[in-house]
């Protein structure tokens, strides 16, 4: 029986869906982007894939993600001889076990490049909602949109700096320009103030067919604790879930309060994947 890495191009887009479909909620923020873009190495980045006597049993990304489709513990380290003592991602992202496994190897072989981290995510519950929340919605959430520029960039800042513990802008600023993509695709929900102020936001990430993800949750430092995220939630639900009414995510293992918030609007934890950030 043969077995080995192969590189995919563009030729391999279907049978890279058709693996990704096996399990679209752990693999949809690949699967949306193969659906957009194919498999186009400008676009996308190299994607790897690793074959037992002709089938896929792995893919990886090597994009500004890293993202670790499936689990082969054989293909890790042909990945890790690929990959080499060059990082070009700034985070890894995947099912928990091929995360940590991918890690692992590229840190001890290649120290320098993939070893120093912002911080290592090693078990986050992917959860999955599959009907409107029964938790009563707060009317006031609305897609937000370029008017809500400034504070909703303000607001994206304090959450990506309280969650990674860096600036979105240390490595340019890609980060406007990925805010406002957000809010010009629609995918930005918030209730604003009456000083214009966001002051509750959380957005839809990867999109395709009957599936999102939910991503970028947060509350303003003043408001936390009085129970605003759980109906904001289910307002934001009840507008989104009438495109996608699959909607995903994946939290820290540590965020009870979050986790039981997720389960109140009836989340189902379905995995769990891990994430390396630079």
């Amino acid at each position: 029986m043969s077995s080995g890495l192969v590189t995919l191009g563009a030729g391999d887009r279907d049978l890279v869906a058709r693996f990704l479909a096996q399990n679209p909620v752990e693999n949809l923020f690949l699967a949306s982007r193969v659906a957009n873009y194919g498999i186009d190495r400008r676009r996308l980045g190299a994607v790897y894939g690793y074959e037992h006597d002709g089938e896929l049993t792995s893919v990886l990304l090597d994009g500004g993600t890293l993202f670790i489709a499936g689990f082969d513990p054989v293909a890790l380290p042909a990945y890790v001889d690929k990959l080499g003592p060059i990082r070009r991602c700034t985070s890894i992202l995947g099912p928990s076990i091929s995360v940590l496994g991918l890690y692992l190897g590229l840190s001890e072989r290649f120290r320098g490049a993939w070893g120093g981290v912002s911080n290592i995510r090693r078990r986050q519950p992917l959860m999955l909602l599959d009907h409107l929340p029964e938790v009563a919605p707060d009317r006031r959430v609305r897609q937000l949109t370029m008017d809500d520029y400034p504070s909703y960039l303000e607001a994206s800042v304090h959450m990506y700096t309280d969650e990674i513990g860096s600036s979105p802008f240390k490595y340019g600023g890609g980060y406007e320009r990925f805010v406002k993509d957000r809010l010009k695709q629609g995918d930005a929900y918030g209730i604003v103030d009456d000083r214009g102020a966001v002051i509750f936001k959380a957005d839809l990430g990867p999109k395709l067919g009957e599936h999102a993800q939910l991503q970028g949750v947060w509350v303003a430092p003043h408001l936390r604790g009085r129970g605003i995220s759980t109906p904001a939630l289910s307002g934001m639900f009840h507008l989104a879930m009438q495109d996608y009414p699959q909607i995903s995510l994946y939290v820290n293992d540590f965020n009870t309060p979050a986790i039981r918030s997720y389960e109140r609007l009836g989340f189902v934890e379905v995995g769990a994947l891990a994430t390396v950030h630079y």
